[in-house]
C-alpha cells in the first residue's frame, strides 16, 4: 500500500508549490537506439537510453506547467529532470523545485514520436552518439536523436490531462450536425489554404500543406508553426462544411509567444469579398496575452466590427463556443458567456450572419495586430486542437 500511495503523495505535496496539472507516469524509448531512457544510478546519474525493458527508474510523472511547457519527475528518487548548466550539460533528475531548467516543450511529430525543446537553451533534447552517451539538449533541429516513443501508463495521457467530454446537445438546443474528433488519419472534412501573401494582415507565415505544420496524432489535431530559414511556415485549415445558426466548440490549448495569432473563427460561403461576406471570431489570441477575444466583422457602408474578451489561461487546455441564432450571437469560455452581439431582424446591417458560414483553424505568425516575433519567441509553436463540433 505504501509503493502504491507513494507517487500520489509526492503529486499531492507538489502541487502545492508548483503551478502545474498531474498528467500521467510515462516511458520514453529513444528512436537513436530503440532503448528506454533511464535516470541512471537511482537518479544520481545523467539520464540515457540503455534500457530494454522499463521499471522504476525508467518511468517519470509527466506534469503540464502553467505556461504550455511539461516537467518530468524521476521515479527512481522522485526529482525533476533537470537540462543542467543551462542545457551545457546532460540531463538529470536532481531539482525539488520547477524552474527553466526543468521545463521542456513537448514537440508532437508526425510520425507518432514526441521531441523535447529545452527552456533552459531552446534546443532540442538530444540521445547523443546514437543513444551512447547521456541525453543533452544540444540540438537545432530533430532527427532520429531527437525522437522518443512515449507509452503513458495512466492519467490524461499525452499532455491533455483531461478527458474529452461526452458529446452533448449542449447551449445550441440539438444534437452534434458536423464534429471532428480528430482520431482518424488525413483531414477529409477540411481544405488548406496555402501560400505567403500576408492574408491581408501583413502576416510573416506561409501556410502549407506540409506534415510538419499540420498532422494529427493521439486524437488532437497539431498546427504547428516553424521557423524556416529568414522566415515561417505554419497551417490554415477550412471546413468543408458549413451551416446557419447552431453552437459551434472547440477544445484547444493555445501556444505563447510574441508574434503568435492562433485563431478558431468562421467565415460565410456568400456576399461576396470580405467583409461582405461577414466574418466570426470564436476564439483569437496574440502574444502573452492572459485573454481572448471573440468578434464579428461586417460590411455597413464599410468595415465595422463588434466584440469582447475575456481573461483566462490560454496555455491550458479550455473550451470555446458560440451559440448562434437568428437574434444574436453569444460567446462562451468553458460554458460561461462573456459577450453577445445583436443580429436580429438584421440589425445595423448584419444580414451577413443569416447565411451559411464555414469554420477555420490556423495559426498565423507575425500581423498588424501582434506585430513580429522576437528573441523571446519559441519555436515549433503548436496550436493543439482536441475537437470542434457543430450542434443544432
Amino acid at each position: 500500500m505504501k509503493n502504491l500511495l507513494k507517487p500520489i503523495l509526492i503529486g499531492l505535496i507538489i502541487l502545492c508549490c508548483v503551478s502545474f496539472t498531474f498528467a500521467d507516469i510515462i516511458t520514453l524509448r529513444s528512436m537513436a537506439n530503440n532503448l528506454y531512457v533511464c535516470a541512471e544510478n537511482a537518479g544520481a546519474g545523467s539520464l540515457i537510453a540503455n534500457r530494454s525493458a522499463a521499471q522504476g527508474w525508467e518511468q517519470f510523472n509527466r506534469v503540464n506547467n502553467s505556461d504550455g511547457t511539461i516537467s518530468l519527475i524521476s521515479q527512481a528518487n522522485e526529482r525533476y529532470v533537470c537540462a543542467e548548466n543551462g542545457g551545457g550539460s546532460p540531463l538529470i533528475a536532481n531539482r525539488t523545485a520547477v524552474g527553466t531548467w526543468e521545463k521542456f516543450r513537448q514537440i508532437n511529430n508526425g510520425d507518432g514520436t514526441i521531441s523535447l525543446l529545452a527552456m533552459a537553451n531552446n534546443m532540442y533534447v538530444c540521445a547523443d552518439n546514437a543513444g551512447s552517451n547521456a541525453l543533452i539538449a544540444n540540438r537545432t533541429a530533430i532527427g532520429t536523436w531527437e525522437k522518443f516513443a512515449v507509452n503513458s501508463s495512466g492519467g490524461g495521457g499525452g499532455s491533455n490531462p483531461t478527458p474529452t467530454p461526452t458529446p452533448n446537445s449542449g447551449g445550441g438546443g440539438g444534437g452534434i450536425v458536423w464534429s471532428d474528433e480528430f482520431n482518424g488519419s488525413g483531414l477529409p472534412g477540411w481544405n488548406f489554404d496555402t501560400g505567403a501573401s500576408g492574408w491581408g494582415n501583413n502576416e510573416l507565415q506561409n501556410y502549407t500543406t506540409s506534415t510538419a505544420n499540420c498532422n494529427q496524432s493521439g486524437g488532437y489535431l497539431y498546427i504547428t508553426a516553424l521557423r524556416s530559414g529568414n522566415g515561417y511556415t505554419s497551417a490554415r485549415i477550412k471546413s468543408r462544411f458549413s451551416r446557419t445558426y447552431g453552437r459551434i466548440e472547440g477544445r484547444m490549448r493555445i501556444p505563447m509567444g510574441q508574434g503568435l495569432w492562433p485563431a478558431f473563427w468562421s467565415l460565410g460561403t456568400s456576399g461576396g469579398t470580405w467583409p461582405l461576406c461577414g466574418e466570426i471570431d470564436i476564439m483569437e489570441h496574440i502574444n502573452n496575452n492572459g485573454s481572448i477575444a471573440g468578434t464579428i466583422h461586417w460590411d455597413s457602408g464599410g468595415h465595422v466590427s463588434y466584440g469582447g474578451s475575456v481573461g483566462c489561461n490560454p496555455a491550458n487546455w479550455n473550451t470555446y463556443s458560440i451559440v448562434w441564432n437568428s437574434s444574436s450571437i453569444t460567446w462562451y469560455l468553458n460554458g460561461s458567456q462573456y459577450w453577445q452581439a445583436n443580429i436580429a431582424n438584421n440589425v445595423n446591417s448584419t444580414e451577413e450572419f443569416h447565411r451559411p458560414f464555414f469554420l477555420i483553424l490556423n495559426l498565423a505568425v507575425g500581423g498588424n495586430w501582434p506585430g513580429s516575433p522576437n528573441s523571446s519567441t519559441t519555436f515549433p509553436a503548436q496550436f493543439v486542437i482536441d475537437y470542434v463540433r457543430w450542434y443544432q
